[in-house]
Parts: C-alpha cells; sequence; structure tokens
C-alpha cells in the first residue's frame, strides 16, 4: 500500500512540478520523487500499524 501511494505521490508531484513537455525530464523527476518518498511512506506505514492501528482496535472493542 504504502509503495502505491508513493508511486501516486511522485506522479502527482512530477506532474505538478515538470509536466509532461520532456518525457525524459519528467521520467527523472518521477524517480527521484518517488525515491524521496519511498522511505517516508514505509516510516508512516510502521508507525500506523504498530502504534496506532492496536489503540484505534482496542478502543473499538471497549
Amino acid at each position: 500500500m504504502s509503495v502505491f501511494m508513493a508511486l501516486i505521490m511522485a506522479f502527482v508531484t512530477a506532474t505538478n512540478n515538470i509536466g509532461y513537455a520532456d518525457m525524459r525530464v519528467f521520467v527523472t523527476g518521477w524517480a527521484e520523487g518517488l525515491l524521496a518518498a519511498l522511505p517516508i511512506g514505509l516510516t508512516i506505514m510502521l508507525i500506523m500499524s504498530v502504534t496506532v492501528k492496536p489503540k484505534i482496535e482496542r478502543f473499538l472493542k471497549s
């Protein structure tokens, strides 16, 4: 899920900042954005699944 979200975030960022005029520059910007967004997405996924999700499940059970 986080990989898919990072792909979308990188695509949208590259589209807004670079545009489609030069596809080589677009693909390079997209790849750089993906490499920057992926570690952040994985970190957020880890925090959510380890800390937040169990707390929400305990709250809903009570």
